[in-house]
């Protein structure tokens, strides 16, 4: 009997391919992206766990067992939701990446503009997220916070290696354009994420009523 000695990249290669495997027959069709993101993220929580017992990647990356809410659906909250209403990336975190809403038809912030720009605020390296893997204040109504390991990379490429995102922050103008975010211009697209709202996502600058001005 032949017996082959499989090296750490081809054991890593097939331990892809099974979660892959296994997260395509438990879960609804999702993007490419959204499958790879999950899959990486329940790697780095359980490894052992998502892989040999048979329970979805959801089930080993969602906080806490909601049984439902935004806290489950994937996607990570934003800033403003756990920054006392600020829409800025915290501390201990630092612009890894970013995507457009093509087609944003809301009331909230970048109304007039009909696009927006959502920013990864990623963990830095070395540095601890204050609570960990968790739901935004603890509320299964709130999505996850420093969860979902990935990163799209156009920012900050002097920082190494790919860390969990612990926020969202939403502007109004392509983020290669802001200083000291140091991105590039490479564009990714999501538009699934043109209805996230939350309400600390107000613009900038409000009329209030009775005031002057143009």
């Amino acid at each position: 009997m032949a017996f082959v000695q499989l090296g750490r990249a081809d054991m890593s290669q097939r331990l892809a391919e099974a979660a892959s495997s296994l997260l395509e027959r438990r879960t609804s069709r999702r993007s490419v992206l959204s499958r790879a993101a999950l899959t990486g993220s329940a790697f780095v929580v359980a490894p052992l766990r998502y892989l040999l017992r048979p329970v979805s990647a959801w089930a080993v990356v969602a906080p806490g067992n909601c049984g439902g809410g935004l806290c489950d659906d994937g996607y990570t909250a934003f800033c403003c939701e756990i920054n006392h209403g600020k829409n800025v990336c915290p501390p201990h975190t630092y612009v890894g990446g970013w995507w457009m809403c093509t087609a944003y038809q809301g009331r909230g912030l970048c109304a007039p503009q009909g696009v927006r720009y959502y920013v990864d605020c990623n963990q830095t390296p070395g540095q601890g997220f204050p609570g960990g893997c968790r739901c935004a204040n603890d509320n299964c109504s709130e999505r996850r916070v420093d969860c979902n390991v990935f990163r799209y990379g156009q920012c900050n490429t002097q920082v190494g290696g790919t860390t969990a995102v612990g926020c969202r922050v939403v502007v109004c103008q392509n983020p290669a354009s802001i200083d000291g975010f140091n991105c590039n211009g490479s564009v990714a697209v999501d538009d699934n994420t043109c209805t996230h709202e939350w309400n600390c996502l107000t613009p900038l600058v409000q009329q209030l009523p009775g005031d002057g001005g143009a």
